[in-house]
């Protein structure tokens, strides 16, 4: 019977490639970016990655608008905005 191993003090931290699926306009902007930036494609796809990772996977503005805000302002508290007919 198997048993689980002890964990390792210190563990290699080898570059992996693995693959990722996106839009080819975007597989060639990235390809593109890499050619202007002086690397390959895996390698500023994997630092883009590795960047957001450590800035705690934030959603960067592509995150939808939550149901309960409106783009409309706030009712207002005053009592003449309630009373459409004074004042006209």
């Amino acid at each position: 019977m198997t048993h689980i191993p002890p964990r390792q003090q210190k563990v290699e931290d080898k570059d992996r490639r693995f693959y990722v699926v996106a839009p080819g306009s975007c597989y060639l902007k990235l390809q593109q970016e890499a050619i202007q930036r002086g690397t390959d494609l895996w390698t500023l796809s994997g630092a883009v990655l590795r960047a957001w990772l450590d800035a705690g996977c934030p959603d960067l503005g592509f995150q939808g608008q939550s149901p309960e805000k409106s783009p409309s302002p706030p009712p207002s508290s005053s009592p003449l905005a309630h009373d459409q007919g004074a004042g006209q």
